[in-house]
């Protein structure tokens, strides 16, 4: 049985405490995110579509890890077959260490390599695990003709059906990965020793438990930070916040929560890989039929421009359009054209980067500057759930889905509100 793998060798590298809990104790595990595992499922999504850049090859991917060794012994077996021109999860164990490559293609007597990234670009960290792929592929003796990065071709425009050979690119890494060679395995056995420690290493909390991956023991190491009591307030720096404050003083104002799309693969003739799209938005306010007012094509996101003209036209009836988000809202809504011109910026106000500006502390914060959190450490009383659902709901191509999502865009929009007039009323 293996010891490291590609994930558990890219864990050891952010963080040793984090490879031996993987490894020992699991069940200590933080609870996948929603986003995270919306990711984890977008890079298999694009993984399996990369096949089709090389097609009829075996598919060598295991149904259990309990196939490891088996798949091990047929991945060398078809190696030596000439029948066999490409393989997709080709299995190789060197070292104690196993990885799973991607694409493996046939190039007369040796072989090319490409390991499948659903990115615009390429980080250090796929560079590192590249160079791990190589490391196993070339101590099990595989004749190598290259090894590749494959990642989404960010200048990539959809015209009829997905143009596979046009959405990726492909980079060689092969130099960077036999200048590496000696340095993965002097890794390799630091890590292996990590793992045969008689209990966890001691390391300190930091930015690396967020960096380059967020930490699936975030909530283990860090319990012992002190956690959020009835007690506890909030501090904030007053003097900033109240100088960021709406000047003059708006005499409407509209609560505005916009779902933003951004497909890996792009869905729609016209855009590209990661293209924003306004899948729908919801804005409370006074001059709302109701008291709200909701747009959305979660049935069919070719309509997306069409909700550009309607928010337009909703916004033009406030003095301040308030929100909360990480993203540049002011320069998103001028990108649709939403906001004709810069002047007309003054009229939102991101509450997101307000409080942030302002230093607004608690407890709560220590794993996420979020919604949510905030919500939990103002208001004791307020439950929230991930942001990242309402997207899940929208593209659920249930109508359940879609209820369900209008509904949150609506409750987010009165914590943002509620958090709004907390501290400027």
């Amino acid at each position: 049985m293996h010891i490291l793998s590609k994930s558990t060798y890219i864990k050891g590298l952010q963080c040793e405490k984090a490879l031996y809990m993987t490894k020992k104790h699991p069940y200590l595990r933080d609870k996948l995110s929603i986003e995270q595992r919306a990711k984890f499922q977008r890079g298999t999504d694009v993984g399996i579509l990369a096949h089709q850049y090389f097609p009829g090859g075996v598919n060598m991917a295991p149904n259990s890890p309990s196939q490891f060794p088996k798949k091990v012994v047929e991945t060398v077996q078809n190696l030596r077959n000439p029948a066999v021109n490409a393989m997709y999860e080709a299995v190789f164990q060197y070292n104690d260490t196993l990885v799973m490559v991607d694409l493996l293609v046939r190039e007369g007597e040796q072989w090319r390599a490409v390991e499948v990234k659903s990115s615009l670009k390429l980080s250090p960290t796929y560079y590192n695990d590249a160079a791990l792929q190589y490391y196993v592929l070339n101590g099990c003796g595989v004749p190598l003709s290259d090894f590749q990065l494959m990642h989404l071709d960010p200048d990539y425009v959809k015209q009829g059906p997905i143009d596979v050979k046009q959405l990726f690119k492909l980079v060689s890494v092969m130099d960077f990965a036999k200048e590496q060679e000696a340095t993965i395995a002097a890794n390799v056995e630091r890590l292996k020793n990590v793992v045969a420690l008689p209990h966890a290493p001691q390391v300190e909390i930091g930015p690396h438990c967020h960096e380059p991956y967020p930490c699936d023991f975030l909530g283990h190491c860090w319990k012992n930070v002190p956690q959020d009591d009835p007690d506890v307030s909030y501090t904030i720096d007053y003097k900033t916040l109240f100088a960021q404050a709406p000047n003059p003083k708006p005499r409407s104002i509209g609560y505005l929560n916009l779902l933003l799309y951004r497909p890996a693969v792009p869905e729609i003739d016209g855009t590209n890989p990661y293209q924003e799209m306004m899948l729908g938005f919801a804005l409370s306010g006074e001059n709302e039929p109701d008291g709200h007012s909701i747009w959305h094509c979660f049935e069919d996101h070719s309509r997306w421009h069409e909700g550009i003209d309607v928010l337009e036209e909703r916004l033009s009836h406030y003095d301040l359009a308030v929100c909360f988000t990480p993203i540049d809202i002011a320069s998103t809504l001028m990108r649709h054209d939403i906001l004709q011109n810069q002047s007309f910026g003054h009229k939102i106000f991101n509450l997101y980067e307000v409080l942030q500006n302002a230093h607004l502390l608690h407890p709560k914060l220590k794993s996420g500057f979020n919604l949510q959190h905030i919500a939990e450490a103002l208001f004791h009383d307020v439950k929230l759930f991930e942001h990242s659902r309402i997207l899940v709901e929208a593209t659920a191509l249930e109508l359940t889905g879609y209820e369900q999502a209008k509904d949150d865009l609506l409750t987010e929009n009165e914590v943002v509100k509620r958090i709004y007039q907390h501290f400027f009323r």
